[in-house]
Formats: C-alpha cells, sequence, structure tokens
C-alpha cells in the first residue's frame, strides 16, 4: 500500500511541475507539439513492445512468427479500415483507447473483480470528455480525418455532456461501493484521478495534458504491470532483461514512423497528428487485445500495489 502512494504521489507531482513549466513558460505551438508527440511515442511504443515476449508465456505451443504475422495483419485490416470509413475507425479507435485506458486503470488503482462496465465508464472520463472538453480545439485534425466538415459544439453542451460522464461514472462506483464490490480506498483514488484529469485539460492544451496522463498514468503504469507479470512467471528476470525484451520493436516501431512521416510530409500539424495517431492505432488494435487477454489471465494488482 505505502509503495503505491509513494508512486501516485510521484505521478502527479511529476504532472503538477510540467504542467506548472507549461503555464508559466507557454513555449510556442511547434515546440508543444514536438515534446508531447515525442514523450507518447517513446513511452507509449516500448509498452507495446514487449507484446511478443507476453503472447510465448500464454503456452508453450505459441510461435513468434505467427504473433507477429497476426499482429501486423490487424493492423494493416485496421489500416483499410482508416481508408474506406476514416470516421467510423475513429469512433472505433476512441472507443478502443477509452477500454483499455479504463481497464489499465481499474487495474492498477481499484483492485476490483474483472468489470467490463467500470472499465468502459472510466475510460470514457479518461478520453472521450477531454475529447468533448477540447472538441473545438481538436476540430482542424477531426476535419482532415473525415470528408465532411464537423461542426463546432456549443460551449454549455460540452460542459453539459462532460459532466454527464462524470456523473455516471460516480453513480456507478457508489453503486459498486454499496454492493462491496470496490472498497472505500479503491473509490476515493478514482474521484482524486478523474478530479486532476479534468483539472489538467481545464488549465493545459489538450496535447499536453494527453501526454502528461498517457506517460505518466497509462504508459509506465502498463510497463510496471507488464513487468510484475513476467517476473512471476520467469525465473530471474530483472528489469535489465525487461528493456532488452522491449528494445528491438522499439526501436524498429520508431524509425518506421519516423520514416513514413518523412516520405508522407504532412503540410500543418493537424495533418501530422491525424498520421501519427492512425500509425498509433496501427498498433493499439492488436496491444489492447493481447493486453486484455494479459488481465483476465491473472489479476496482477496484488504485485504491483503491495
Amino acid at each position: 500500500m505505502s509503495s503505491f502512494f509513494m508512486t501516485k504521489y510521484l505521478q502527479y507531482g511529476s504532472a503538477l511541475i510540467l504542467g506548472s513549466l507549461y503555464l508559466v513558460f507557454i513555449p510556442d505551438d511547434d515546440i508543444t507539439n514536438i515534446i508531447s508527440l515525442a514523450a507518447i511515442l517513446f513511452f507509449g511504443v516500448p509498452h507495446g513492445a514487449i507484446d511478443h515476449k507476453i503472447h510465448l508465456k500464454f503456452s508453450k505451443k505459441s510461435n513468434v512468427r505467427k504473433f507477429i504475422l497476426i499482429y501486423v495483419s490487424v493492423g494493416l485490416a485496421f489500416l483499410l479500415w482508416w481508408l474506406l470509413m476514416p470516421l467510423k475507425a475513429l469512433l472505433f479507435f476512441i472507443i478502443l483507447s477509452a477500454y483499455h485506458f479504463g481497464q489499465e486503470l481499474i487495474e492498477d488503482i481499484a483492485e476490483t473483480p474483472k468489470n467490463s462496465i467500470l472499465n468502459l465508464i472510466w475510460g470514457f472520463i479518461i478520453l472521450v470528455s477531454p475529447i468533448v472538453l477540447k472538441f473545438n480545439e481538436l476540430l482542424p485534425t477531426l476535419n482532415f480525418i473525415g470528408s465532411q466538415p464537423i461542426l463546432p459544439i456549443p460551449k454549455d453542451l460540452q460542459i453539459i455532456t462532460v459532466l454527464a460522464i462524470h456523473l455516471v461514472g460516480y453513480v456507478y462506483l457508489v453503486y459498486l461501493l454499496f454492493k462491496g464490490v470496490i472498497h472505500k480506498v479503491a473509490f476515493v483514488r478514482l474521484i482524486v484521478f478523474s478530479i486532476y484529469l479534468l483539472g489538467s485539460y481545464l488549465l493545459l492544451p489538450f496535447i499536453v495534458a494527453f501526454s502528461l496522463y498517457f506517460v505518466l498514468f497509462h504508459s509506465i503504469n502498463a510497463m510496471r504491470h507488464q513487468f510484475f507479470w513476467m517476473k512471476d512467471r520467469s525465473i530471474d528476470y530483472t528489469f535489465i532483461i525487461f528493456l532488452k525484451d522491449l528494445s528491438p520493436f522499439t526501436l524498429l516501431t520508431i524509425v518506421g514512423l519516423a520514416g513514413l512521416i518523412y516520405y508522407l510530409n504532412p503540410d500543418d500539424w493537424s495533418v501530422f497528428f491525424t498520421y501519427f495517431f492512425v500509425f498509433i492505432s496501427l498498433l493499439t488494435l492488436p496491444h489492447a487485445m493481447l493486453f486484455d487477454e494479459l488481465y483476465v489471465s491473472k489479476d496482477i494488482s496484488h504485485h504491483v500495489n503491495d
């Protein structure tokens, strides 16, 4: 328990310091975007770069080449969906990412039995409510993705929608609390996290607030989960071995993305964001599927929170 709070103090403290530095110096958009996207890339890619090693632990009959082929095929199939129906692919990606984020959050904080509804509701609080809150800020990228112009959302509707999403999350938490499914400590942790998250998006640009969440609260947590999961199944598994395991595909993916962006040569940031997040989505879909299998396979929370 004490190590959990030490970790959370460090995460919240780091987010507060980095967010404050942004508000003090307010760097121009180019610097902000470059730093934010680099952070997402260099922390986001590694937390999925060990998927092949995790897959091998599920069964002795597992085949890495077959796994990689399926992994790439799923990503390419999703790319085809992006090309044919971009807005539907975007909606699917948002819902998928929301569930994935919620699943990691609940696994890390709530220590509850597996609950898909709870995962999805809190995934909406993590991802969908910020998108709604910052919808008009994201319009250039959304309009580039879609074939038809998307209209801005009135401010009042944005606020009502965000509050409604949070209210649903809180009501469901209260329900689980009274049912004895979730503990009071976990209830408080989730409420505190949601307040932090909402405050960060109110004060900071979307890309800054999202990168702080994604790096400090999602990717690092997910890698910690992966490390303890592997350590529980491997003799003498160390953090150095973990870094070696994730290095090859991390480097390959980063180089591949850099080459792709150089080839596509986007004209502005809205186009760049589109290419960047489409590329990330191609990795997220098979990664989220594997992570669901990892979390279902064994409750790892007692390793993380001891």
